[in-house]
This record gives C-alpha cells, sequence and structure tokens, in this order.
C-alpha cells in the first residue's frame, strides 16, 4: 500500500522535477547565447567594428576585474 506523502515516492518526483528544469536552463541558456551572438552580429553591421575593436574590449574588461593583491598586514604586540 502506498502511501501518498511517501518519502521515497516524493525524492522520485522531485529528482524527475530538477532533471525537467535542467533542461529548461540548458535550452534558455542557448537560446539567451544566440540572442547574444544575434546582438553582436548587428552590432559589428551597424557601427563596423573589427575583430581587434571586440578582443581588446574583453581583454581590458577582464582586466579590470582582478582583485587586488592582499598584503600581509604586521601584527600589533598587545600589552596584557
Amino acid at each position: 500500500m502506498a502511501d501518498a506523502n511517501d518519502p521515497q515516492q516524493q525524492l522520485e518526483e522531485l529528482i524527475a522535477a530538477q532533471k525537467l528544469l535542467e533542461e529548461q536552463i540548458k535550452t534558455q541558456r542557448e537560446v539567451a547565447r544566440q540572442a547574444a551572438l544575434d546582438t553582436i552580429k548587428r552590432l559589428y553591421e551597424s557601427h563596423a567594428f573589427e575583430y581587434k575593436d571586440v578582443k581588446d574590449f574583453i581583454k581590458a574588461t577582464a582586466a579590470r576585474k582582478t582583485a587586488p593583491r592582499k598584503t600581509a598586514s604586521k601584527r600589533s604586540k598587545r600589552n596584557t
């Protein structure tokens, strides 16, 4: 006799729902990627961008995102 609140059945249903959501996420990522590529193509055509322009911009953006290095701080001794 299977209970409606059977934990094993709920787990199986949640796993199935998770797999469905993962597939939807993959599909949506591909749609978003394609839309971004279409935007890039449109900008290339309308503004006469060159590959070097985009490459330089991406490289500069990545360089700005790096975190500054932390310097070792000296601990001050406390008199107790």
